[in-house]
């Protein structure tokens, strides 16, 4: 009766394949999906994929608080990225970053003094032994202006590191900390003293 009940299925889902109403293939047995890839990732990287994810984070959410600083100061966000980049490369705030900006051109590319400083961070040809041409692109000045306020922010301190930033030599003379600091949005006023 085995042989008998076997057969019969047999031949009904031969009719069933042939009306066309079953896939004999539906029956096949499943084979094992191809892997995803052939070379699998080493620990090397996966880590080195981390720090591209976080960094591409860290960019963003730089240049996301550069373009609300220029904003909020009335400028055009156009430089955010850049500004955003220099800042997590030499390790200052974008907030920081952009009001120097700010306060140095009123964010104009093309700003110059009669002292011979250029640029959206004012950066001194003569002084700083840079071409002028490449102080006029305006995301090279941004990242020669970062790379010389963090020496002087490492070397004496943020206050006195954006005095020297801008020439000063007399700690007391707070005005100019004042307005990057303030237009930052990092403090209201520093007290004179």
């Amino acid at each position: 009766m085995k042989d008998t009940t076997k057969n019969l299925l047999a031949v009904g889902a031969m009719i069933l394949c042939l009306a066309g109403m079953v896939k004999i293939d539906q029956y096949a047995p499943i084979s094992a999906p191809n892997p995803v890839s052939e070379f699998p990732m080493t620990e090397t990287q996966i880590k080195e994929g981390y720090k591209i994810e976080q960094n591409s984070k860290a960019l963003r959410r730089a240049t996301i608080s550069a373009r609300n600083t220029y904003k909020r100061l009335g400028c055009k966000a156009d430089y955010a990225e850049a500004t955003g980049r220099a800042a997590i490369d030499f390790g200052l705030s974008p907030r920081l970053l952009a009001a120097l900006v700010f306060v140095e051109s009123s964010c104009n590319p093309n700003a110059k003094d009669g002292l011979g400083s250029i640029g959206l961070t004012q950066v001194n040809s003569k002084v700083w032994m840079h071409n002028k041409e490449l102080l006029r692109n305006p995301e090279a000045n941004i990242r020669i202006g970062a790379r010389i306020l963090s020496g002087y922010v490492n070397r004496y301190g943020l206050v006195e590191g954006l005095h020297h930033y801008n020439g000063y030599s007399d700690v007391h003379e707070h005005v100019y900390v004042n307005k990057v600091l303030t237009a930052a949005g990092m403090i209201g006023s520093i007290p004179k003293g």
